[in-house]
């Protein structure tokens, strides 16, 4: 896959600089943005596929503004000094909890867990601008759009397949849900679900055909409960 962006939300100056060249390292492949506070972050109505998030900053709390971080993110992993609160670090798509008190070595081998857990790639598929890598946790869904399939890693990140079918793509991605002839879907991704469409945490929405309908319902609540 072509470099993807992350970003580091974080009001230290020198916190910044510190996870911006450890991510830099542990992550060659990406383009790092770093924003200073939650409100700037969410100005920017860009899509992420991870956020280095601190839990305190100023006049704000990362863990509150989580929820609505997750609607522009694949993945969080909240990167604070508040060692007392990590019992309160729950949230949409958090991937994972890091302190700024560990070493240099600690926060990279923390990093690096994350990375091969979620961002390694492990497949390849051929799209009509060339062959992309991938992990498959990393699609949110796939679509038919005419006689055309695209596979979608956020918002801005939608391919066009050269060669593929529904049938096949759900083959080689059998964690992903079928909700109609025509889609699966990432349920990890999906941030609500009532008797008529899927909306995902970027706001894109499917919709289950009334067949599927019910199965998806069940198959999304035992992921959230």
């Amino acid at each position: 896959m072509e470099q993807y962006p992350i970003c580091i939300i974080d009001d230290s100056e020198d916190d910044q600089n510190r996870l911006l060249n450890l991510a830099g390292k542990v992550f060659p492949e990406a383009v790092i943005s770093v924003f200073s506070s939650c409100s700037e972050f969410l100005a920017s109505s860009s899509y992420y596929l991870l956020v280095l998030l601190d839990i305190q900053l100023w006049k704000e709390d990362g863990i509150r503004c989580s929820r609505e971080i997750s609607m522009h993110a694949s993945f969080i992993v909240y990167v604070t000094s508040c060692n007392e609160r990590v019992m309160d670090a729950f949230a949409p798509k958090v991937a994972g909890f890091l302190t700024k008190s560990m070493t240099d070595e600690e926060l990279s081998a923390g990093l690096q867990i994350i990375r091969n857990r979620y961002f390694m790639p492990s497949m390849q598929i051929r799209t009509r601008t060339g062959v992309i890598s991938f992990h498959p946790s990393m699609v949110q869904y796939v679509a038919k759009r005419g006689r055309t399939i695209y596979i979608s890693f956020g918002k801005e990140m939608v391919y066009q397949l050269a060669a593929e079918t529904i049938q096949h793509c759900q083959e080689i991605l059998p964690d992903l849900c079928r909700i109609n002839q025509s889609e699966l879907v990432n349920l990890d991704y999906v941030r609500s679900i009532n008797p008529e469409a899927l909306e995902l945490f970027d706001g894109t929405r499917l919709y289950p055909s009334r067949r599927e309908r019910r199965h998806v319902q069940e198959m999304f609540l035992r992921r959230i409960q």
